[in-house]
C-alpha cells in the first residue's frame, strides 16, 4: 500500500485542547488536498487500480492522523505533555518499543542544562553540513533498478511500522559487515551499508539490519553523540558525563534491536545476523546453531561478573553481542512483542522483560550506590577524591564539581564543610578505616567501579599528576586490585573524552 509523504515531526501537537484540534484540523485537511488531488487524476485517466490505492491510503493516513489526535488529548487530560517524547510518527506504540533504560536516560539528557547547551553547540558546528552531499562523494548511491532487494527491504519497513518518509541507500566497498544511518533530512533517511553486508546476508537477516537502523532515528539516537557532545562542553561537562553517554547509547542499540526485530519478525534471522556480525563467518565452515548462540551469553554474565572486568567496557558505544542477543531473545518472548505483532508466546510480562535486561545490562556499568544504606560508600568516595585532587597540590574547581557529581548532595556538602579544617594525615586514616570497612562488604565488581569513579577525579581537570596516580594506585591496594587497572581506566577514559 502507497503512504503519502511529509515532512519528519509529529502531526498533532500543542498545549492546549484548542492548539490540538486545530493541528488536527490542519492535518486532515493537509491529507485530502494531497490524496484527493491524486484520486482525482487516476479517475480522470480510468486507472480503478489507482484510485483504489489512493483510497486506501488516504483511509490509512486519516486513520493515523486521528489515532494520534486521540493520545495527544488523553496525554493533555492525564497531566503529561501532549507532545510525544519522540516527534518521528509511526503506526506502533513506541512506547512499547522502547527500552526503558534508553527512554530515562533520553529524559534525562533533555533536562541536563549542561548537556543542552553543548548539543545546541553542536548544532551551530554542523551549520549546513549535508549528509546526502557526503554521502554521494564518497559511495555509490543505490536506486531501486540497482539493488531492488535492498529497496524491497526498506518499503517493508516502512508497512510494518508504519512510517511516512523516503529512504534513499548507498553503498561502499568493504568486507567487513557494516550499516549505519545518517541524521535524517525532512522526511528522507540515508541508509550506508558495506558491500559485504548486502553480499554476504539474506533478505530476512538484511531486514533485521535496516530495521535496527531506521530505529536509531525514529528514537531520535542521534540527537546526542557522546564524542561531540563532550568536545563542545569539554569546559564544563565532566567524565561522568561520557560515562552517561556512552551508557546511554548501549541501551538504545537495544531499542534498536527491537525496531530491528519487528521489521524482520523472525528471532532466528535476527541471531543469525548477529552471529555473522561476531563471528565473520557466513560459509558452512561453522553450523549455526541458535541454541549453542544463546548460550554465550551465560558463560559472558559469569565472566563479567567475576574479578577480570576490563575496564573499557564502561566506555563501549555497543553491547556486547551475546547481552544483545539475549535481549532481544527476552523481548521476543514478551507480551510486549505479542501486542505489538500479534504473534509470540507472552511468556514474560512487560515489567519482568525490562528487569531482567536491565539486571544483564548493569554488569556494563554497573551501580554500587543502590545499597550503601550508612553512606559509607559515599563518604569514602568524597574522601578519597579529595586526596587524589590534593594530591598535584590544589584542588580545581573542576575536581570539586566532578566530586559533587558522584556523591549525594547532603553527604558532599558536609564532607566539603569538614575538609576545610582536617588535616590531610586525618583524611588518609578516614580513608583506610573506610577501605577495610568496605572491603568486607563490596563485591569485586562493586570495587572495581569504585576505582573507576575515582579515576574520574584524576582526569577531571584534563592533566593526570603522577602523584594523583600514587594515590590511585594505593587505593587500589587497599582493595587488592592490580594498580595497571587504574592505568587502564584512565587510559580509556582519556581515550574516549578527548
Amino acid at each position: 500500500m502507497a503512504t503519502p509523504t511529509k515532512p519528519a515531526g509529529a502531526r498533532i501537537q500543542g498545549s492546549t485542547v484548542a492548539e490540538l484540534t486545530a493541528s488536527y484540523q490542519a492535518a486532515v485537511q493537509a491529507l485530502q488536498g494531497e490524496l484527493m488531488a491524486k484520486i482525482m487524476a487516476a479517475q480522470a485517466g480510468g486507472n480503478v487500480a489507482a484510485m483504489q490505492e489512493a483510497s486506501l491510503s488516504l483511509q490509512a493516513a486519516l486513520q493515523g492522523v486521528a489515532t494520534e489526535f486521540q493520545e495527544a488529548m488523553a496525554r493533555l487530560q492525564a497531566g503529561a505533555p501532549a507532545t510525544p517524547l519522540y516527534a518521528w510518527p509511526t503506526r506502533v506504540d513506541k512506547a512499547l518499543i522502547v527500552y526503558d533504560g534508553d527512554r530515562d536516560a533520553f529524559i534525562a539528557f533533555n533536562r541536563d542544562a549542561d548537556v543542552q547547551t553543548a548539543w545546541q553547540q553542536v548544532q551551530q558546528q554542523a551549520g549546513q553540513w549535508s549528509a546526502r552531499k557526503q554521502l554521494l562523494k564518497t559511495s555509490l548511491k543505490l536506486t531501486p533498478k540497482l539493488a531492488p532487494t535492498v529497496y524491497g527491504i526498506g518499503k517493508r519497513c516502512r508497512d510494518v511500522l508504519g512510517l511516512e518518509c523516503k529512504i534513499e541507500f548507498f553503498v561502499y566497498q568493504g568486507d567487513q559487515f557494516n550499516a549505519s544511518v545518517y541524521p535524517p533530512s525532512g522526511d528522507t533517511l540515508y541508509i550506508m551499508l558495506s558491500s559485504g553486508i548486502i553480499e554476504r546476508f539474506n533478505t530476512d537477516e538484511l531486514t533485521f539490519v535496516i530495521g535496527h537502523e531506521i530505529g536509531h532515528v525514529i528514537f531520535e539516537h542521534h540527537k546526542y553523540p557522546a564524542r561531540l557532545i563532550m568536545d563542545a562542553g569539554s569546559e564544563y561537562l565532566s567524565p561522568l558525563h561520557a560515562m552517561k553517554l556512552f551508557a546511554w547509547g548501549r541501551s538504545a542499540e537495544l531499542t534498536a534491536d527491537r525496531v530491528g526485530l519487528l521489521c524482520c519478525q523472525d528471532f532466528t534471522a535476527a541471531a543469525r545476523a548477529f552471529f555473522k556480525l561476531s563471528s565473520g563467518v557466513t560459509d558452512e565452515s561453522l553450523a549455526f546453531d541458535l541454541e549453542e548462540y544463546v548460550k554465550q551469553f551465560v558463560d559472558l554474565e559469569a565472566e563479567m561478573a567475576g574479578e577480570n572486568m576490563d575496564p573499557s567496557d564502561w566506555y563501549s558505544t555497543h553491547p556486547f553481542s551475546p547481552l544483545r542477543i539475549k535481549a532481544i531473545e527476552i523481548f521476543h518472548r514478551s507480551d510486549t512483542f505479542k501486542r505489538l505483532t500479534g504473534s509470540g508466546e507472552a511468556s514474560v510480562t512487560e515489567s519482568e522483560m525490562e528487569a531482567e535486561i536491565a539486571r544483564f545490562m548493569s554488569l556494563m556499568d554497573p551501580s554500587y550506590l543502590t545499597q550503601d544504606a550508612g553512606g559509607d560508600i559515599q563518604r569514602y568516595l568524597f574522601l578519597a577524591g579529595y586526596l587524589i585532587a590534593g594530591a598535584d597540590g590544589h584542588v580545581d574547581d573542576v575536581e570539586v564539581q566532578t566530586l559533587g557529581r558522584l556523591v549525594q548532595p547532603d553527604i558532599f556538602r558536609d564532607c566539603l564543610a569538614a575538609v576545610g579544617a582536617q588535616p590531610m594525615d586525618e583524611m588518609k586514616g578516614q580513608v583506610v578505616e573506610l577501605s577495610n570497612k568496605l572491603n568486607n562488604v563490596l563485591t569485586p565488581m562493586q570495587k572495581l567501579n569504585i576505582i573507576r569513579d575515582l579515576a574520574l577525579i584524576a582526569t577531571a581537570d584534563g592533566e593526570v599528576d603522577p602523584g594523583e596516580m600514587d594515590v590511585l594506585y594505593h587505593l587500589c591496594g587497599f582493595f587488592m586490585i592490580r594498580p595497571d587497572f587504574a592505568d587502564q581506566v584512565v587510559h580509556d577514559s582519556q581515550q574516549e573524552v578527548d
